[in-house]
């Protein structure tokens, strides 16, 4: 997976922002000519026909509609994806939005974090990007619980409305990878109560619940929790095999993957680095990268395979999952101080 950061400017402060790092320090943002770089390095992977818009909001990206116009016709994408707060949809054409390979991943926070106007105005793009744009199946909601009080109520009338079968969860890792003096199953334990119900809630609004990166760790949950929710998966599994694909199974409900693979994002001035929590240590420039493929195996080489060999608790090091490479641990941010 990669992705192309456009810009550094956000239109909203969520608590959690994991590109804290980048986000509304400076106002710098992609030339289209590096866009168009971008883009070819992004799709030099015959594998994988995606392409991923991220900001900042890179609704505010001043060439945001030609950008998604050079992604939409380039002869090697399949798919165009802008990871959005959707506050600002209106400022993309109604052809662009109607577009069956446009995509939208919206990240859906709660009026109290980004305000009652704010809020509003996103619900209100989303039904009229279902209903005058035929935006059914195009898009989906993004919901990252921050805290172990985290409250989901607003997500459920969004989801009954907008008739959502699928939602995206991840449980956030803090800024800085700071976890208050608490071990990462610590932590993991400490927000798995919100994490279940969200996916009991979902569940009850008609919607599947899966897991973005930072996995909760099997060992984390007790015997009776992992039978409740497999069995809950199997049951889901059986009546909608046909709908979904395999690997959208793997990541839902009951995550059967808790091991971390290479996110790559490509920042504005085309230095990339190994997903936003190792950006201090792992920026390299893609010009110095025949395809995007090698600069993947190089991360694998210098950050992976390393950080496999890392355990990030004791009891981490006689885990099997762990010692067979199934299991990260948790998000390798956590591993970084050793790593780097």
């Amino acid at each position: 997976m990669a992705n192309i950061m456009v810009n550094e400017i956000c239109n909203l402060r969520c608590p959690y922002c994991f590109a804290d790092e980048f986000v509304n320090r400076d106002v710098r943002e992609m030339t289209l000519g590096d866009f168009k770089k971008a883009l070819d390095f992004v799709l030099s992977d015959e594998k994988d026909r995606q392409v991923n818009i991220i900001g900042g909001e890179p609704l505010l990206y001043k060439h945001i509609g030609e950008a998604l116009r050079l992604a939409l016709d380039h002869h090697r994408s399949d798919q165009v994806m802008i990871f959005t707060n959707a506050v600002e949809l209106e400022r993309l054409e109604p052809e662009i939005l109607r577009n069956p390979r446009f995509r939208m991943l919206v990240n859906c926070n709660s009026p109290e974090d980004i305000g009652g106007k704010a809020f509003e105005k996103m619900w209100k793009n989303l039904l009229s990007f279902l209903h005058e744009h035929n935006g059914i199946n195009r898009f989906r909601l993004s919901v990252n619980i921050y805290k172990p009080d985290f409250d989901h109520s607003y997500v459920i009338p969004l989801v009954q409305e907008l008739e959502l079968n699928t939602i995206r969860m991840s449980i956030s890792v803090p800024q800085g990878g700071d976890l208050k003096g608490k071990t990462p199953l610590e932590y993991f334990r400490e927000m798995k109560p919100t994490a279940i119900r969200f996916i009991g809630d979902m569940m009850r609004c008609g919607a599947i619940a899966g897991f973005d990166c930072n996995f909760i760790p099997k060992c984390v949950f007790t015997k009776d929790e992992r039978e409740g929710l497999t069995g809950a998966k199997e049951v889901l599994r059986s009546a909608l095999s046909r709908k979904f694909s395999n690997t959208f199974w793997e990541r839902v409900i009951f995550s059967e993957i808790t091991n971390c693979s290479p996110v790559i994002d490509i920042l504005p001035d085309l230095q990339a680095i190994r997903c936003f929590g190792l950006s201090e240590h792992t920026k390299q420039d893609i010009k110095d990268f025949r395809n995007i493929e090698a600069l993947r195996k190089h991360y694998i080489s210098t950050v992976d395979s390393r950080a496999c060999n890392l355990a990030t608790e004791e009891e981490c090091k006689s885990c099997f999952d762990h010692e067979l490479g199934r299991c990260s641990c948790g998000c390798l941010l956590f591993k970084s101080k050793e790593l780097f």
